[in-house]
C-alpha cells in the first residue's frame, strides 16, 4: 500500500487554495458587474444624463452601491463606465438598421440593452456570462418583464472555457447570418493571450458584415499614478485590473477585424462621426480607456 507522504499533503493543500482563491476572484469580478449598474443608475438619475438606463436602479441594491461608494472613493471614475455603454447602444441601433437580427452579449452581467432599448421581436439577443450572474438579474428586473418584447436567450458558461461557441450555436445563433457582438467591461479582468482566443472564437462565429463592439483600458491607465490607489483598491478586492492597450484598433485589425477606436478623450472632441460626443466630466485626463467597432469583412 503506498502512504501519502508530506510533499503529497502540501502539495495537495497548495492545489486547493489555488482553487479557492481563484473562485474567489471570480466572485469579486462577478460583483464588479452591479457596481457599474449603480454608476449607470447615477447617471440616469442626473437633469443632463448622457446615457439613459431607467432599469439600471433595479440592479442598484445596498450591497452594489456600499461597493461602487467604496470604488470611486478609492479614485475610480464613471466616464468609462458610461462612455462605453452609450456607444454600444448607438452602434447596436445602427446595426439592427442595417438589418441584423442577432445579437451576442458576452460577460452579460448586469447589461440591460434586451429591456431599455425597445428591440423588437425579430431580434435574437443572445446573453453570456458565469453560471448564477443572469438569473440573478433577470430576478431583479423582474418589475420590468413587460419592457423584454425581444426573443433573449440566456446562456451561463465560463468564457474561457472553449466550448462556449458551440453552446451558443446550440442555443440558436447563426453563424451563417450577421450579428452583433457586444463586449463590455471585460477586458480589464483578462490577460492578453485569453483577449486574443476570445477575438478569434468570435471571428470563427461570425458571418462576414457581422459587428463587434469593444472597450479595453489604454497602458495609459496604468501608468498614469492618478490611478494608482484605485488599482491598489481593485487588487485587494480579488478584481485586479491585468489587460492595457496601446492600440486597440491596430490589435482587432491584426485580428481580421476592420476597427476604428477612440480613446475617452477623443470622442469627446468630436472624433467619432455621427455619435454624440461626451461632456468633459466624464472623460478626465486620467480616465485613459477605448472603445472600438470592428467590422468582419
Amino acid at each position: 500500500m503506498t502512504h501519502p507522504t508530506r510533499r503529497d499533503a502540501e502539495s495537495e493543500t497548495a492545489a486547493a487554495s489555488q482553487t479557492v482563491r481563484a473562485a474567489e476572484a471570480v466572485e469579486a469580478v462577478k460583483e464588479t458587474s452591479f457596481i457599474t449598474a449603480v454608476i449607470r443608475a447615477m447617471e440616469n438619475d442626473r437633469p443632463d444624463a448622457y446615457l439613459s438606463d431607467p432599469h439600471a436602479a433595479l440592479l442598484s441594491t445596498p450591497r452594489s452601491r456600499r461597493m461602487a461608494d467604496e470604488a470611486l472613493a478609492a479614485g475610480g471614475t464613471t466616464g468609462s463606465v458610461i462612455v462605453r455603454a452609450r456607444f454600444g447602444d448607438e452602434e447596436l441601433r445602427r446595426g439592427i438598421a442595417e438589418g441584423i437580427t442577432q445579437v451576442v452579449c458576452l460577460a452579460a452581467g448586469s447589461d440591460t440593452r434586451a429591456w431599455r432599448l425597445g428591440l423588437p421581436p425579430a431580434i435574437r439577443f443572445f446573453e453570456i456570462d458565469l453560471p448564477g450572474q443572469l438569473e440573478a438579474k433577470e430576478a431583479l428586473l423582474g418589475p420590468v418583464e413587460d419592457r423584454l418584447a425581444c426573443h433573449r436567450v440566456s446562456l451561463g458558461a465560463d468564457l474561457r472555457d472553449g466550448t462556449w461557441p458551440e453552446r451558443l450555436r446550440a442555443a440558436g445563433h447563426d453563424r451563417a447570418a450577421r450579428t452583433v457582438w457586444i463586449v463590455e467591461g471585460l477586458l480589464p479582468y483578462v490577460r492578453i493571450e485569453q483577449f486574443t482566443r476570445l477575438v478569434a472564437h468570435v471571428r470563427e462565429s461570425s458571418a462576414p458584415g457581422s459587428t463587434l463592439l469593444v472597450d479595453a483600458p489604454h497602458t495609459e491607465f496604468y501608468a498614469d499614478p492618478a490611478n494608482a490607489r484605485f488599482l491598489a483598491f481593485m487588487e485587494s478586492r480579488g478584481s485586479a485590473f491585468r489587460l492595457g492597450l496601446d492600440d486597440l484598433g491596430g490589435f482587432l485589425g491584426r485580428h481580421g477585424w476592420q476597427a476604428d477606436a477612440y480613446t475617452l478623450r477623443q470622442l469627446s472632441a468630436g472624433a467619432c462621426a455621427g455619435f454624440p460626443p461626451p461632456p468633459a466630466r466624464l472623460c478626465p485626463p486620467h480616465d485613459h480607456h477605448w472603445v472600438a467597432r470592428a467590422r468582419l469583412a
